[in-house]
């Protein structure tokens, strides 16, 4: 096959992936729908582990990886899109963690420092800072160190805690990660 050749079937096979994403989100909505009214995480790591090893077991070991990175992403993508739609979950995480930290959503603020830890096998990290850039937060600052095989990390985030992409950013970052915290509204 040519370049040319090989981008026209580039081109048919993302047309085909779009409609089946659609559906997918619509799906994430559905899920939204039933936790607002029952209850329930939006993350389920053990469930996402498991989709993944069952959907994953069959892919060539030469690509596993990358499908799984696909996977990964693309669960996380859903997520976001959940949790946008928990409006009560954002503000209550948000809430809690101001709380503990003696901070006011209400004090005069541009930039969100938050800490949260995760385990240096498993590191969603990659996801965190993905999960920034598709809510429009800027990482103005980040610091990361490993203690006892997990990452500890402190973020500088440009914005308010009561901007919209703030919020799902903070309540996703606050679902998933281990230890989060606000540690200083700036």
């Amino acid at each position: 096959m040519t370049l040319e050749e090989i981008r026209v079937e580039i081109d048919s096979i993302d047309s085909a992936i779009k409609p089946l994403f659609i559906r997918r989100m619509e799906c994430a909505k559905h899920v939204a729908e039933v936790k607002a009214v029952l209850g329930g995480d939006v993350y389920v790591p053990e469930r996402e582990r498991a989709v993944i090893e069952r959907r994953s077991s069959d892919v060539d070991a030469g690509i596993r990886e990358e499908y799984v990175t696909f996977l990964k992403h693309l669960m996380s993508v859903c997520r976001r899109y959940e949790y946008g739609l928990l409006g009560s979950l954002q503000e209550q995480v948000i809430a809690d963690a101001l709380d503990k930290a003696g901070l006011s959503a209400d004090a005069d603020h541009g930039n969100v420092e938050i800490g949260f830890s995760c385990s240096l096998e498993n590191s969603d990290l990659n996801l965190f800072v993905n999960m920034a850039k598709l809510n429009r937060v800027g990482i103005c600052g980040m610091q990361l160190e490993i203690k006892n095989g997990r990452q500890q990390i402190t973020m500088s985030l440009d914005g308010n805690v009561k901007e919209e992409g703030m919020k799902r950013l903070l309540c996703q970052i606050g679902k998933e990660a281990e230890e989060f915290r606000i540690m200083g509204l700036r």
